[in-house]
């Protein structure tokens, strides 16, 4: 092995972990590394993730192009380049770190009574969300509001914003769109001029009319949402998630729709529903306990019978998995602790666990959990959570 000084042989070492290159032995002296403390094993974090994530940002932009023939020219370059921008990057970081604690060290021999920051407490989702009226005006949830846009009056609680006081429908014409934005660890309860009902999950945005008109009640949905349509034959309720529509006239249903993810799933409580994908002038009817997958790529879809509870409990302060993968699970997990969550080894993405936990309780617990099976072990470091295999 190269002998270089100790800050940049790890660099470099995390660097053909990442492209896959390492060999038997440089894989054991990693690990060795890595396990001598506890603040090699943080600092490893640092470097190897960051680096990493940036990098399958940037590629995940690409695929999401799907132009084949250009994406073949691309890709090959990408692959050249990826050794090149990932090594300057963690180099870059190791040289700052070997400068502050002398070029020998890289941080083997931090004393033992070195002052060290206190962990950040990572608490769960709250009630929370940004009302963003016609004109552009912004309202905090977290406060209270109480308005009136072209006689309707907007009013909310602790969790919930209520629209009420309707006269008449209005036409098309004069219709005006309000839009609510829920963060990261956020939720927040939404109640619309026409009695239907509404759940934001986490890193959501509906847009909708304050007052729907005398056509199709439709609104526009990117994130999660569970719907209680309140019943009327003569305006069907549509939701729009850009690739495909859900139709309903009085129903109540799940639509997960994140533009971070290719598929969107409809999950059908009770009622009736059909998914539309105008663009290829398919469509598909659903019934009670039926799941629509639907991908916005290539607009195949798959449907099966669920157990809906799975899909719906996040409204009710529950987080239920079955046989769910690791990767599902800390997605889910990201978004309502607003967490960042970095994966060590593909492999252990896939792992599958099966539970039922509440929603609100500390993401430790929710972890330790998961650590017991021994196949994992997690890392919390501010708001990143790391998750490498368990060795022992």
């Amino acid at each position: 092995m190269t002998n270089l000084p100790s800050g940049f042989k790890i660099a470099d070492l995390i660097v053909k972990r990442l492209e896959g290159k390492l060999n038997a032995e440089e894989e054991q002296f990693l690990e060795e590394w890595k396990h001598a403390g506890e603040e090699n094993l943080v600092l490893f974090h640092k470097l190897a993730q960051n680096p990493e994530k940036l990098y399958f940002k940037k590629e995940a932009k690409l695929e999401s192009a799907n132009k084949e023939d250009v994406w073949k020219q691309i890709q090959t370059k990408v692959r050249r380049d990826r050794r090149i921008q990932l090594k300057q990057q963690v180099m870059k970081i190791a040289a700052m770190l070997i400068v502050a604690v002398g070029v020998g060290g890289f941080l083997y021999t931090i004393s033992n009574n070195s002052v060290h920051d206190e962990p950040i407490a990572i608490l769960p989702g709250k009630n929370q969300a940004l009302l963003v009226l016609s004109g552009g005006e912004k309202y905090q949830l977290s406060e209270k509001v109480n308005l009136e846009e072209k006689g309707i009056q907007i009013s909310n609680n602790s969790k919930e914003l209520v629209y009420s006081n309707v006269a008449e429908k209005v036409s098309e014409e004069r219709l005006t769109y309000n839009t609510i934005i829920i963060p990261k660890g956020g939720e927040y309860k939404l109640t619309l001029a026409d009695g239907t009902k509404i759940w934001l999950n986490s890193n959501s945005k509906l847009r909708y009319p304050s007052q729907f008109g005398t056509g199709v009640r439709k609104v526009q949905l990117e994130g999660e949402a569970f719907f209680q349509v309140a019943k009327d034959k003569e305006h069907p309720f549509v939701v729009d998630v850009t690739t495909a529509e859900v139709k309903v006239l009085g129903t109540s249903f799940n639509v997960n729709a994140y533009n971070d993810q290719d598929d969107i799933f409809t999950t059908l409580v009770e009622g009736k529903v059909e998914v539309d994908d105008d663009f290829r002038g398919t469509s598909q009817k659903l019934l009670p306990n039926d799941q629509l997958c639907f991908n916005k790529l290539n607009g195949k879809t798959s449907k099966k019978i669920v157990d809906t509870r799975l899909y719906t409990a996040w409204k009710d302060g529950r987080f239920v998995f079955e046989n769910k993968s690791l990767e599902d699970i800390m997605i889910r997990l990201s978004r309502w602790y607003d967490v960042d969550v970095f994966f060590l080894s593909n492999s252990i993405k896939h792992l599958k666990y099966t539970g039922d936990v509440a929603r609100y309780d500390n993401i430790n617990s929710i972890l330790d959990m998961i650590e017991v099976t021994e196949k994992v072990k997690f890392t919390i470091k501010d708001r990143s959570v790391m998750i490498e295999e368990n060795c022992k």
